[in-house]
Order: structure tokens, then C-alpha cells, then sequence
């Protein structure tokens, strides 16, 4: 099934103008095609947006939306290259008893993961080590967020515990 002409047009001129605007917002066409992506794909899974100028504000709401959240996570979690760091910070070759202890605390903290209902596991793991946002997980998981926040929270304190009885310092 396709589109007629008309409608087919309206879409093409709704994707150059969301082109335009978000390639300059994010800096890149790249990261901007990704949120079309991502905006398109939600417009198609609703069924409230009826008229192009319906799916004009969705589409440009939610990726604005995406480009907060992506400020959000390079905040949090900044790139830095290494030789963009001062000469102390550089990482170095660790001395064998600091292979140890990092081995004996990674076998820790997986064993205190193991533990872990599947989905607090989940969403622990994408929340503090892959740096998604609650809602992005939620959105993943089909929960809810604060379900997503209880789960992490759990995890968090999980693992605070279960490392607890260690000096790891």
C-alpha cells in the first residue's frame, strides 16, 4: 500500500524541513537522521496523530526531546580523549597486584549482579555502565520509569552490600 502523491509530498517536505532544522541543532546530519529515525518510528506506532501538521509537531517535539537527552548523557558522561588529559592522569601500566584487585573486584560485582532479578539486572547495567537514561531504558524494557528507578536503586544498593564487606580502596 502507498501513499498518494499528495500525502507522499507532504511527508518529503516534512523530512527536509526536520532535516534542516535538527542537522544544525545537533551539530551533525548523521545524529539528526538518527532522530528522525527514532521520532518517525514512535509517529507510526501512535494512532492519535491523524493530519500532517499532527505529525510535524510530534516529530519535531520528540526529537528536541532526543536532543535533550543526549546533552544529558555527554554531561554526565563526557568524552575526553587521552591526550587531551594532563600527563598525571594518563593511564599507565598497572602493577600486578593492581590487575589482581581489579579482577577480584570485577568477580565481586558480577557475583553481586548474578544475584539480581533479570530485569533490575537490566536495567542497572544500562543505566550505570552503557549510560542510558530511565526513560530510554523504560522505553526498551516496556516498564515503567519509575520501575526502571526502583531497579537501579535496588541494584545500586545491592552491590553497595555486597561489596561492602571488601576494602576495594
Amino acid at each position: 500500500m502507498s501513499l498518494p502523491h499528495s500525502q507522499l509530498a507532504g511527508w518529503l517536505a516534512l523530512y527536509g524541513e526536520f532535516m534542516q532544522t535538527f542537522a544544525h541543532r545537533f551539530g551533525n546530519r548523521s545524529d539528526a537522521e538518527d532522530a528522525a529515525h527514532d521520532a518517525i518510528e514512535q509517529l507510526l506506532s501512535r494512532s492519535d496523530v491523524t493530519t500532517v501538521e499532527h505529525a510535524r509537531r510530534f516529530l519535531f517535539r520528540a526529537a528536541a526531546h532526543r536532543r535533550i537527552d543526549a546533552w544529558r548523557r555527554d554531561t554526565r558522561n563526557p568524552h575526553i580523549a587521552w591526550q587531551d588529559l594532563p600527563e598525571q592522569d594518563q593511564p599507565c601500566v598497572p602493577s600486578p597486584e593492581a590487575t589482581v584487585r581489579a579482577r577480584q573486584l570485577m568477580a565481586a560485582v558480577e557475583a553481586a549482579l548474578v544475584q539480581l532479578p533479570l530485569n533490575c539486572r537490566r536495567a542497572y547495567l544500562l543505566n550505570r555502565i552503557e549510560g542510558w537514561t530511565h526513560r530510554e531504558i523504560a522505553v526498551t524494557l516496556a516498564l515503567s520509569v519509575n520501575s526502571i528507578e526502583r531497579y537501579v536503586m535496588q541494584a545500586c544498593q545491592h552491590v553497595r552490600a555486597a561489596l561492602n564487606p571488601h576494602d576495594w580502596r
